[in-house]
């Protein structure tokens, strides 16, 4: 083989082989200058030839790329070299665009399963080539075929969509059916029940056998992943008399299994164990494959329920049966020889390439048997998320030894693990061998054989490598794929839409210009109104808020003007009644001078009367003078003193006119003239961290024996002062956005000691 001209070893990553290979135009040419990328930045070109070389492991997939050619994903599956065949991308076009409808709709249906991409060209090319020749059943059935590909390729959302334009296009049970399996599937459970129960006799074709078996089965699939039991197994049990009329062996051995399945959820063994076994009687009668995947089903119901020795003879029958199927193919086909194929060797195969496709596939039957769930046709048994149901030799073996490990039987275990792992080795089954290693560490372990555990667990963490590339290249291959059919989907969109267009183009074009412009003319109207209303709607709200604003001011305005007309006459009256005293007593010069500090206070309370705030040391002057007036009346009843804190000055402080003049008339009234003994009112003013804070304690007589010793008359007049000093505490504290807090106590450790009153006024 000829040398390459362009090679580049990967840097991070220890390689297993060199793939060789070639890379030729359809007509055999060779293709020079190709880039050809594998994992981990390795890379290489073909030379004049079309050869090159390329470090790789096995499992990996490299990438074909040039820009004469469209992109080759190949997934390496041997050491043998390789020869790929591309193809131009616009002779593909060019191919395509010449297909009838026939020949593209037999070419999908033969690439369905070999190749998404293949089969979405020729369904696109089935559609957009002859678009005006197509009848509408030609145009349904290569929707539903679109709908069989996503189902396929478990894009079922992309599926649900194709199955209802094929369905819009053309009524068909069967299409309905297929519509209900893939909302199924993509977890729409509801609306797939409701699809299932459709009445048969509203749609197109005959219901038959296969129809109504398909139908039921979904059905109760549908009811089983709602948790709806006693529904899965009315329909479930339906669907196996019709099946026992009609003596289909295939369809009776899978509902027994998912009637058995149903009741061993429910807690029902005897009821599952019975419907299992006979679930095995009829996949005897069906086939040797039927009867390994029935018996393997069994056998989890056994293990899951602790049936451990029933479970070891079914799966050891199944390795028997295992190995007789694979006997027999061996010896009628023989073992085949590896052939290279990549995922775009060209649109229309030869004959043989095709046999060498069915040989490669029949090879790896022979490893693995698998339940698969047809596309094309409609299915018996629902389809469901694993369509292939994968059962090996190796894999009965490892279960055999889970069973056993699970009875204590230590040596037995080991010996089915290690066959488990030699048969997973021989077959590359790395998720086997990777489970089948890690219970011979675990074991080996615990009988004490460091050195094989040592040796397993190596092996089990060299697998798990192994295992996680492998699942990382299937989940990139898998994303790619989903990404190509997601682009094909949008390119059918795309024609669909294109070909109405074309269709309608003059009359939509005028329609839309006429609507257009009424909807224009509309919308101006339809705006200009809504801004004038909402304008007016805003003016309206504006002078609404701000009349409301201004007349909850002026009514707070207006009751704090009254509680202080409230106040003050009740000042007047105390004071005059002093100076009614000293006129009783003929003190006519000690009622002069009373009369002359009255009048002075009196000038400064009708001068503040009209204001909310006067300043702090105006409001001291004032108490001091009411201070002395009441003294000069109760000189026998108690002393006072005005202690003033020098950082007051400071403070440059507003408060209300005469707030605390009420409260210390109450402590000099109704506290210190009932004492017995003389008595003491102190009057502080002290500079807190956030304001003012004054403090007037009395040791009279004590709020309670104020109460009991008070007439009538004199509880309602001191109630009413104390209401209004809260109240008009409250207006203040709301109109302008004040923070005084009143707060009385009594003085001492008994309620008979006199009272605090303490007020703050915060900045």
């Amino acid at each position: 083989m000829a040398q390459n001209t362009g090679f580049k070893t990967s840097r991070t990553l220890e390689t297993t082989m060199t793939l060789e290979g070639r890379v030729l135009n359809e007509d055999g040419t060779p293709i020079s200058g190709a880039n050809v990328e594998g994992k981990m930045g390795r890379y290489a070109t073909t030379n004049g030839m079309g050869y090159f070389k390329l470090p790789a492991n096995m499992g990996e997939e490299i990438v074909i790329r040039g820009l004469d050619f469209e992109t080759v994903y190949y997934r390496i599956r041997s050491n043998e070299d390789i020869e790929i065949r591309v193809q131009n991308p616009e002779q593909d076009t060019q191919k395509l665009s010449t297909l009838s409808y026939k020949i593209a709709m037999d070419s999908a249906q033969f690439y369905l399963k070999k190749d998404a991409q293949k089969t979405a060209d020729f369904l696109i090319a089935a559609l957009s080539n002859n678009p005006k020749s197509l009848s509408t059943a030609q145009e349904s059935a290569a929707y539903e075929k679109l709908g069989d590909l996503y189902t396929f390729n478990k894009q079922y959302d992309l599926a649900i969509d194709n199955y209802t334009q094929a369905e819009a296009l053309e009524k068909s049970f069967k299409i309905t059916i297929k519509k209900a399996d893939a909302l199924r599937l993509n977890g729409n459970y509801q609306e797939a029940i409701t699809a299932y129960k459709i009445n048969p006799n509203k749609k197109a074709g005959a219901l038959t056998t296969t129809d109504q078996l398909a139908r039921l089965n979904g059905l109760a699939d549908a009811y089983s992943k709602t948790n709806n039991e006693t529904k899965a197994l009315e329909t479930y049990k339906e669907a196996l008399s019709i099946a026992a009329l009609a003596n289909r062996k295939s369809e009776m051995t899978s509902i027994n299994t998912n009637i058995a399945s149903i009741y061993n959820s429910l807690g029902e063994l005897d009821d599952a164990e019975s419907y299992y076994n006979t679930a095995i009687k009829e996949s005897k009668k069906e086939s040797p494959k039927a009867n390994v995947v029935t018996q393997s089903q069994t056998a989890d119901f056994y293990n899951s329920n602790a049936q451990f020795d029933k479970e070891i003879a079914l799966r050891k029958n199944n390795i028997q049966l295992l190995d007789e199927i694979a006997a027999d193919k061996k010896r009628i086909k023989g073992k085949p020889e590896s052939v290279a194929t990549d995922h775009k060797e060209g649109f229309l195969n030869s004959p043989k390439l095709m046999a060498e496709s069915e040989s490669v596939s029949s090879e790896y039957d022979m490893e693995e048997i698998v339940m698969d769930s047809p596309v094309e046709t409609t299915s018996i048994a629902p389809v469901t998320e694993n369509t292939n149901l994968g059962l090996t030799k190796q894999k009965e073996q490892l279960k055999i030894a889970e069973a056993l490990k699970s009875q204590n039987k230590i040596s037995e275990a080991i010996s089915f693990f290690e066959a488990s792992l030699e048969e997973a080795t021989v077959n590359n089954d790395l998720a086997i061998k990777k489970d089948a290693a890690k219970s011979l560490y675990e074991l080996n372990k615990k009988a004490g054989n460091t050195k094989k555990a040592l040796s397993y667990n190596e092996l089990y963490i060299n697998t798990v490598d192994a295992l996680y590339l492998e699942k990382e290249n299937e989940l990139e291959e898998t994303a790619r794929k989903a990404k190509e059919l997601v682009s094909k989907q949008t390119r059918i969109l795309t024609l669909e839409k294109d070909r109405e267009l074309t269709e309608n183009k003059i009359a939509l074009i005028n329609t839309e210009r006429e609507l257009t412009q009424e909807m224009n003319q509309r919308q101006r109207w339809i705006i200009y109104s809504l801004v004038a209303l909402s304008l007016l709607l805003l003016t309206l709200a504006y002078f609404m808020y701000r009349n409301n604003k201004q007349q909850k001011i002026n009514n707070h305005l207006l009751a704090l003007k009254s509680l202080r007309s409230q106040m003050n006459p009740h000042f007047i009256f105390n004071a005059l009644n002093s100076v009614n005293n000293y006129i009783a007593q003929n003190d006519e010069r000690a009622a002069n001078k009373y009369l002359a500090d009255f009048s002075k206070l009196m000038r400064s309370v009708l001068e503040n009367s009209e204001l909310d705030f006067i300043p702090l040391e105006k409001e001291i002057d004032l108490l001091g003078l009411y201070l002395k007036l009441e003294h000069e009346r109760f000189k026998d009843k108690f002393d006072f003193k005005l202690d003033i804190d020098p950082a007051i000055k400071e403070a440059h402080l507003q408060v209300p006119p005469m707030l605390l003049q009420p409260i210390i008339e109450n402590a000099v009234w109704h506290g210190l003239r009932y004492k017995n003994e003389k008595g003491y009112l102190n009057v502080a003013f002290a500079r807190v961290e956030n304001g003012i804070q004054v403090t007037i304690t009395d040791n009279g007589i004590g709020r309670e024996q104020s109460k009991a010793i008070k007439t009538e008359h004199q509880k309602k007049r001191d109630s009413k002062g104390l209401g209004n000093i809260k109240n008009r505490v409250a207006l203040l504290n709301e109109l302008h956005d004040c923070e005084i807090d009143i707060k009385v106590s009594d003085a001492g450790l008994s309620p008979d000691v006199g009272t605090t009153v303490v007020v703050n006024f915060k900045n």
